[in-house]
């Protein structure tokens, strides 16, 4: 497949990276420091929203598996959700004056539901698609690389943006986070680089189309809303299961940490509104070495020991400057010293975590191939719908036990850097360092029962051309 063809399916995933950032980043802390809802209240509106991705995500998935058109399967849902995700963006970041507690939770509620509804409309079928345009073993891994870049291209472009053009300090705001006034211009910026990620990849994958297998005859009849419990029935394959709970356990730490990562930035290291922006470009290394991280590794150790080294190493390089800040080896260095240290590390540790995405995906592609081989159904978006619902839910589930923690630490909202007692600054470093570094251990631990390997795909492969 041409590169080009690789760049205009993967920058389709853009707008999930636009998503990413928009929220883990700045929707929780703006609700949560700036407007004051309370961190239970705004992880209970992202938790709540992710139960609608449960009955969406399948069916969604189901339908476009045995959707018949003449733009094919995928490509009308992708259409469908494009220009909606835009605006449901720019209106959850514009929440009217004068909610209280209860009004922000429901606008929350709200705008979260529309975003991810909108986002699933592309999303499922646009993961589905890649699995469709190439079976080969490894070039599934570089296509699926194309696709990830773009994702945590997107995260970073909304996030060095946002903290070098929205969020910038100010006479009245040294920290440019706590600026009411310039959220809803955000808004519109992300909103808008969504939908036109979403819109260049319908265009340059449409010639696709015709090349695509259509639904087969035998596909099941039942109706969309039984998909949900379609979703479980996947969880009977064993090599599935594996998966699923690795992207959940993976992404639920992912959750807690991106969702604290701007407060340890923020109040453990002292960094303002522009040493954040440039700190939000530390993954554009990471970006860039990623796919030839999980290539390598994956020719070198097969994609399920790749796999769970990329997620444990990724933990222990994320973790280095918290311990540094705990065990006092930060004492009297200075914060811009602070920032290359913090950069460093994060952005090795995210190019460890972003192959262990390219090869979880790649993994989930090649159990849709045993899956066939078994069924004689092909149904990508049934597994990518579950793939998206455990990657949703477990973000969900991060914002959730994040907003939590804040709340048994008992961090204050609204207060300046200096204003924060040690004590909280220290529980914080706590709960975001060695804590979640241990917890990634359990990833490992799930993804090495994972069955498949080379070997075994070639015979499956064999056995489909048969």
């Amino acid at each position: 497949m041409k590169a080009t063809s690789k760049i205009g399916y993967g920058v389709g995933q853009l707008a999930d990276g636009v998503k990413q950032g928009a929220f883990v980043t700045f929707l929780f802390f703006y609700y949560n420091q700036v407007l004051g809802l309370s961190g239970s209240l705004a992880g209970t509106a992202s938790l709540i929203a992710l139960m609608i991705d449960a009955i969406t995500d399948p069916m969604i998935g189901q339908i476009s598996d045995n959707w018949r058109s003449r733009w094919g399967r995928r490509h009308p849902f992708m259409i469908a959700g494009s220009v909606p995700f835009g605006i449901a963006v720019f209106m959850l970041f514009s929440p009217p004056e004068g909610l209280g507690q209860m009004g922000l939770f429901w606008w929350l509620l709200g705008g979260a539901m529309a975003v991810r509804l909108m986002l699933t409309l592309f999303f499922v079928p646009h993961l589905s698609l890649g699995a469709e345009m190439v079976r080969d073993y490894h070039e599934r891994t570089s296509l699926i690389g194309y696709r990830v870049f773009f994702s945590y291209f997107g995260t970073l472009v909304v996030s060095v943006v946002g903290f070098a053009v929205f969020f910038p300090a100010t006479e009245a705001f040294s920290n440019g986070m706590l600026n009411p006034d310039n959220y809803g211009g955000f808004g519109l910026f992300a909103g808008v680089l969504g939908s036109v990620a979403m819109l260049w990849c319908i265009a340059t994958t449409f010639h696709f189309i015709p090349m695509l297998k259509a639904p087969a005859q035998q596909h099941r009849n039942r109706h969309p809303v039984f998909a949900v419990l379609d979703v479980f029935t996947t969880l009977r394959e064993h090599a599935f299961r594996i998966l699923f709970f690795g992207t959940l356990m993976f992404n639920v730490l992912a959750g807690i940490s991106l969702t604290l990562l701007v407060y340890v930035a923020t109040y453990v290291f002292g960094f303002d509104s522009n040493q954040l922006a440039l700190l939000a470009t530390s993954p554009l290394l990471g970006i860039l070495l990623a796919s030839t991280i999980a290539q390598s590794l994956s020719k070198k150790l097969d994609k399920r020991l790749a796999s769970g080294l990329c997620a444990l190493l990724g933990a222990l390089l994320s973790s280095v400057p918290i311990l540094l800040f705990l065990a006092g080896a930060l004492e009297g260095v200075t914060v811009a010293e602070k920032l290359w240290t913090v950069y460093l590390f994060n952005g090795a540790a995210q190019g460890f975590f972003i192959a262990f995405v390219i090869l979880l995906d790649s993994m989930l592609s090649d159990t849709a191939d045993e899956h066939e081989l078994a069924t004689g159904r092909r149904e990508e978006g049934l597994f990518f719908a579950a793939r998206s619902f455990a990657t949703k839910a477990s973000y969900g589930l991060g914002s959730f036990f994040a907003g939590i923690a804040l709340d048994l630490i008992s961090f204050p909202r609204g207060a300046a850097p200096n204003e924060i007692a040690t004590e909280s600054i220290v529980r914080l470093a706590v709960v975001a360092g060695p804590l979640l570094t241990c917890l990634f251990v359990f990833v490992l631990i799930i993804i090495r029962r994972y069955p498949l390997d080379a070997a075994r795909h070639r015979e499956i492969a064999v056995a489909l051309e048969r």
